[in-house]
């Protein structure tokens, strides 16, 4: 009985295994490393329709303040932003900004993984574009008081992809935080079915903190 049991055991724990296997393989992954000084542009192709873009901008209450706006670009159009949509809150987030903003000194915001979602279609670029607009100027939508509900019921619907950019080393100037230059690192966890261009050699990943939520 006792042999019978352990057989059993061993075959659950077996099956066990074989099923985490099959799920870590049910995701990838890619990681880009870069580095950056003020005022220089980073982009990357990670297929033929999605680029990823670090943009360098102004940033401060004077705009005399280097950092940079984090971007992913999707079919649609060529300033189509498939991060911002699925990253509420829509307003006073600087979840896409490496700088100072929204509270955030340079040190608090450059310290700290960005982690976010991604857009991982147009046809849900285009279903949910709209929905941001209605909720951002509830006023002007066909039924204003649910405007915001609709956008975030829309937000459990869609598939997404996870991205986590990590400053790996920064200076800066003591005086106005202005960053001088940064070196990153930008990983990408997406379904299986995503595309990756083969020159960023994908990996097996695990999906349990992506898709749909």
């Amino acid at each position: 009985m006792r042999t019978l049991v352990y057989e059993i055991l061993v075959l659950a724990l077996l099956g066990f295994a074989a099923l985490t296997a099959v799920a870590s393989e049910h995701c990838q992954s890619v990681t880009i490393v870069g580095h950056l000084a003020a005022g220089e542009r980073f982009e990357r192709a990670l297929n033929r329709d999605f680029v990823f873009k670090l943009m360098p901008t102004r940033l401060g209450p004077e705009g005399n303040v280097d950092g940079w706006e984090i971007g992913l670009l999707g079919p649609g159009g060529p300033n189509r932003d498939y991060i911002y949509p699925v990253n509420p809150p829509l307003r006073f987030n600087g979840l896409q900004i490496l700088g100072p903003s929204y509270g955030e000194d340079s040190k608090m915001s450059l310290g700290r993984p960005h982690v976010m979602r991604f857009l991982l279609s147009e046809n849900d670029d285009q279903r949910l574009w709209p929905l941001v607009t209605n909720a951002l100027w509830p006023y002007s939508a066909p039924d204003p008081e649910k405007a915001s509900d609709h956008y975030l019921n829309a937000l459990k619907e869609v598939s997404t992809g996870e991205l986590t950019v990590t400053v790996l080393s920064y200076t800066s100037d003591p005086n106005s935080g202005s960053v001088r230059q940064i070196r990153f690192r930008a990983g990408f966890k997406v379904p299986r079915n995503f595309e990756f261009a083969r020159s960023l050699n994908p990996k097996a990943a695990t999906c349990s903190a992506i898709g749909r939520e």
